[in-house]
């Protein structure tokens, strides 16, 4: 018998969601506690697309939103990121096998259900957008957890043109930091590949309510670059979207073949 499942995207921009929702079928769309909604189907998945804004209290806000409001089997994060990894160019991808929040007491939080320093995406999941990755042609290149020696990763593939991607560390930061002690010390401490606002605390909010969660994120920009100078070049954010977004549709239309299971 068929399973069909009803996933929750949740990105922070509408052009983070924009990608996803266009191949959508019998779309629906509504505004709710101060998020855009989009309801439709791809393949067996039925779907909600939500906006949720910038930031980990808008993005904790809207993931339990969707959980209470829709009920997912399993809620994705679809976005943009600055990377960290020497490896990862703009449109690269890090699937997030971790994150973990920044400037944040992390031992005091895990003192508190889920009882986490760090959360994680689901196995199955992350293994499943690793394979539709491959299939898309992109790469897999090391994480900073996976090598301490990044200056021979880097000119192993500087003659590799192939698009990229790895499975790391997101890093969630109430900043968007340039300083480069800053930069340097997430990239020792916590292995950071990428950094972005939102990704721990949507993990957090799944990880609480036992929903299986998914975080995709594609390099709009090498951290370290002011955000201003970042919206001079919308094209690479425009990349950056559009790729992350045909990783998570690969990932719908394949989960016919993938077993989600509440924990």
């Amino acid at each position: 018998m068929e399973t069909h499942h009803r996933i929750a995207v949740l990105c922070a921009l509408p052009q983070e969601a924009e990608p996803i929702i266009e191949v959508l079928h019998g779309i629906e769309r509504s505004s709710r506690y101060g998020t855009d909604l989009v309801t439709g189907q791809l393949g067996e998945a039925s779907v909600v697309v939500c906006v949720g804004g910038m930031g980990k209290v808008a993005a904790g806000a809207a993931a339990q939103m969707l959980i209470c409001e829709y009920h997912p089997d399993a809620l994705i994060f679809s976005g943009i990121a600055g990377s960290l990894n020497p490896l990862l160019e703009v449109g690269d991808i890090v699937v997030g096998r971790s994150l973990v929040y920044l400037e944040t007491n992390n031992d005091i939080i895990a003192e508190c259900d889920p009882f986490l320093h760090t959360y994680a995406s689901d196995d199955r999941l992350s293994a499943l957008a690793c394979q539709v990755l491959g299939e898309q042609g992109y790469r897999r290149v090391p994480s900073l957890a996976e090598t301490d020696d990044i200056a021979t990763a880097v000119a192993a593939t500087d003659n590799d043109s192939n698009r990229r991607y790895t499975l790391g560390t997101i890093a969630t930061s109430d900043q968007f930091n340039t300083d480069p002690d800053v930069l340097e010390r997430t990239r020792r401490v916590w292995h950071g590949d990428c950094e972005e606002m939102e990704g721990a605390a949507a993990a957090h909010v799944c990880a609480k309510n036992r929903v299986p969660f998914l975080a995709v994120r594609a390099m709009s920009n090498r951290c370290g670059e002011a955000y201003a100078d970042l919206n001079r070049h919308q094209s690479d954010m425009t990349l950056a979207a559009q790729n992350a977004g045909a990783a998570v549709r690969a990932v719908l239309s394949a989960l016919h073949v993938a077993q989600i299971h509440h924990a």
